[in-house]
């Protein structure tokens, strides 16, 4: 039996043809006629990045267009690596300051129009029970919204247990948290990604010698 779009199935993740019929509906957030933003010719990601109390980022991208999704995705991942480096993002969840991303991708790559909503959930530490559940209960909307098609929790990272990863408000470059109390300037051709100013120096000079 089909699974309406909004219900969970049975499982913890759809099957393939689960995912056909979903798409198939007519009914889920990827079927909206083409906005003004997006072009038809492309694949069109709109990026939302969510921080501690209202912190929030929207960024809208043309990618060549793609109807593989796995494809689409790398792309995405690849544009947006370094998207935690674009201000002092808080946990979502906590406010502590933010260390890890969480990112959810939806395919609508083979629909009329084609899109790929991209979410980046800024998190202090994914090993922190309360903040790794309510992670989880953000996913599970998040999927019930475009008809489970986001697929099961991602598995826990597996990070040593002493590995502490940079903060969200430190230099896309160098990394180091001492980064994150400097002024910094940001990406002259993206105009988010944050540097800090010696690190570019040195990058300049090394390249110029």
């Amino acid at each position: 039996m089909a699974h309406a779009p909004g219900n969970p199935p049975d499982a913890p993740w759809m099957t393939y043809m689960d995912a056909v019929r979903a798409l198939e509906s007519g009914q889920l957030p990827g079927h909206q006629p083409l906005k003004q933003w997006e072009d038809p010719t492309k694949l069109n990601i709109e990026v939302n990045a969510y921080g501690w109390q209202g912190q929030h980022a929207l960024v809208r991208l043309h990618l060549p267009k793609e109807d593989d999704f796995e494809n689409a995705r790398l792309a995405a991942l690849f544009m947006i690596f370094d998207f935690k480096h674009t201000k002092p993002w808080l946990c979502e969840f906590c406010g502590e300051p933010s260390r890890e991303t969480h990112m959810q991708f939806v395919p609508y790559v083979t629909l009329d129009v084609c899109r790929m909503p991209v979410f980046i959930h800024h998190i202090c530490d994914m090993d922190k029970a309360s903040c790794r559940a309510a992670m989880r209960t953000v996913h599970d909307r998040l999927n019930s919204q475009h008809g489970w098609l986001m697929g099961p929790h991602a598995p826990p990272l597996s990070k040593p247990p002493d590995e502490i990863y940079p903060l969200g408000a430190s230099c896309a470059t160098c990394k180091t948290d001492e980064s994150a109390r400097v002024d910094m300037k940001r990406c002259s051709a993206c105009k988010m990604t944050r540097y800090c100013r010696h690190i570019k120096l040195v990058q300049f000079e090394g390249f110029s010698a």
